[in-house]
């Protein structure tokens, strides 16, 4: 695992700002606080729907609660933002061209424009566009990432509209990382045996659980996601390698043999133990390697072939704990292939 390649991304849910001193508001400053103070990630990347009427007043909200921001940031064009202003004048007046991509450390981030038509939709020019970006990023190694608005896998609504259908073609004959969405109001991970999409929850109207922001991690072949809430107290931990079983499309994503176990952690107060157990097994420490980076060994050649569970537990000074739970995958022989599944499931939602 190199030094100093890792990226993490901070993904907030949509904002639906409308005025000041709402809760929304008052989350998405609690977000800037984390993101400012305690995970100082690589970049904020808004999902969309950052305001709720596209009018002035509420773009120039948006600008000042992202203007506290000490890391870079971009955002996305979601349905509310262009609201009444089909061609998005105030989002470009504000934030610029609606879609982008760039590059870092071995990944390519592209930006999607899906409201080009109602409900969704990309434009031929921009189809095109995303077309080149991608096979530019195939060919020179790099991997991709998607950041757009509507999430395929929003329930009872269809994601179908101009230029979708190339869309899929895309993503289904290239190999893409990630496609991080917004728009459901719910967090949703779903795995269709070949891509892996995030649906981060919503601040302004959320469903299934309190507000906050989607924590992501990439570094080489490694990808992991935790979500942080507004209630959330104690130490930030996200297991970086192995990969979550939801995460894994493909053999290079699961665990063949001697392999670690390393664990990314984030805390105000210091982390003075991370330990770790496998399928229930005695508790062992790890070791911290890097800052706020733990790691120790995980005896792949041990297990049997097929799902085990990861239990991480990280201690701060003040006592207070973090923890997360995982499984993944083993088999020796290096073989696997993905099967479609989404967690939670969700088969109710008030806002479609």
């Amino acid at each position: 695992m190199e030094a100093g390649t890792e990226i993490t991304v901070v993904v907030p849910g949509d904002l639906h700002l409308t005025e000041p001193d709402l809760a929304n508001v008052r989350v998405a400053h609690w977000m800037v606080r984390e993101v400012n103070d305690l995970i100082r990630p690589s970049f904020v990347q808004f999902i969309g729907d950052n305001v709720q009427n596209a009018t002035e007043a509420q773009f120039r909200l948006f600008d000042e609660i992202r203007g506290g921001l000490k890391v870079p940031h971009f955002a996305l064009i979601g349905d509310h933002d262009v609201q009444d202003d089909p061609l998005a004048a105030g989002f470009r007046r504000h934030l610029g061209e609606p879609y982008g991509a760039f590059s870092m450390h071995g990944f390519r981030f592209i930006r999607l424009n899906t409201q080009e038509s109602r409900p969704v939709g990309l434009s031929a020019e921009q189809i095109d566009w995303f077309t080149a970006e991608v096979d530019a990023a195939v060919a020179a190694g790099e991997r991709v990432v998607i950041f757009q608005h509507n999430y395929p896998y929003q329930i009872w609504e269809d994601f179908a509209g101009p230029g979708i259908d190339a869309w899929r073609a895309i993503v289904q004959t290239r190999r893409v990382e990630a496609i991080v969405c917004g728009h459901t109001h719910y967090g949703q991970i779903a795995n269709d045996g070949r891509n892996v999409a995030i649906a981060t929850r919503s601040i302004g109207d959320p469903e299934g659980g309190p507000p906050g922001y989607t924590l992501l991690h990439f570094r080489g072949d490694d990808l992991a996601a935790r979500y942080r809430s507004v209630d959330d107290r104690g130490p930030v931990v996200m297991v970086t390698h192995p990969r979550d079983r939801l995460l894994a499309t493909g053999p290079r994503h699961i665990v063949r043999g001697p392999d670690r176990v390393v664990v990314r952690t984030w805390s105000e107060p210091r982390v003075w133990a991370v330990r770790c157990r496998i399928d229930g097994g005695a508790w062992a420490g790890l070791e911290l390697s890097e800052e706020g980076h733990w790691s120790g060994p995980l005896p792949g050649e041990l297990l049997a072939k097929g799902e085990h569970i990861l239990e991480i537990v990280a201690v701060a000074s003040d006592e207070t704990e973090g923890s997360q739970r995982l499984g993944f995958m083993v088999d020796p022989t290096g073989r696997y292939t993905a099967v479609p599944e989404a967690r939670p499931v969700v088969t109710a939602t008030a806002f479609c």
